[in-house]
């Protein structure tokens, strides 16, 4: 049976859809100069050929600071581990007072690993449990009979 062309598949054609938010190999290579060499976004923007308005600006879109959150969180975790073994090292050291604050920080690194995040959002129920005040004073006993009018 032929498809009729009222019926057929046409969500490619579609005028109201917006294609998926890119970013711009410039805007990509200054984000990551800014990640992987720690400078200031307006040298990346610089180097990469883009002008400072246009860097901030490209900052400000969601999509665009997504991807800048993403390789922090890459660098991070790439450093992790040899920032933990730094620690451990210096922990390890005669001198007391880094050794204390390296501990600390050890420690500090254990619980965030353990413990969500405050931010994030968790499923549940928040119930709200509100006590009606109590009479104190018993109200009179009324006795109703069938006699009276």
């Amino acid at each position: 049976m032929p498809q009729h062309v009222a019926f057929a598949d046409n969500s490619k054609l579609a005028r109201n859809k917006t294609p998926k938010p890119r970013i711009t190999k410039r805007v990509k290579d200054a984000i990551d100069a800014i990640v992987e060499r720690g400078i200031a976004y307006n040298e990346a923007a610089a180097e990469s050929g883009l002008t400072t308005r246009t860097m901030r600006l490209a900052l400000e879109r969601p999509h665009v600071l997504a991807y800048l959150r993403q390789q922090l969180k890459v660098l991070r975790d790439a450093r992790g581990p040899r920032n933990f073994h730094r620690l451990c090292a210096i922990a390890d050291a005669a001198d007391n007072l880094p050794a204390v604050h390296a501990i600390r920080a050890l420690e500090l690194l254990s619980e965030e690993a353990t413990a969500r995040r405050s931010d994030t959002p968790t499923p549940g129920v928040v119930l709200n449990i509100i006590s009606a005040p109590v009479d104190v004073m018993p109200r009179p006993v009324r006795i109703i009979d069938a006699d009276e009018p």
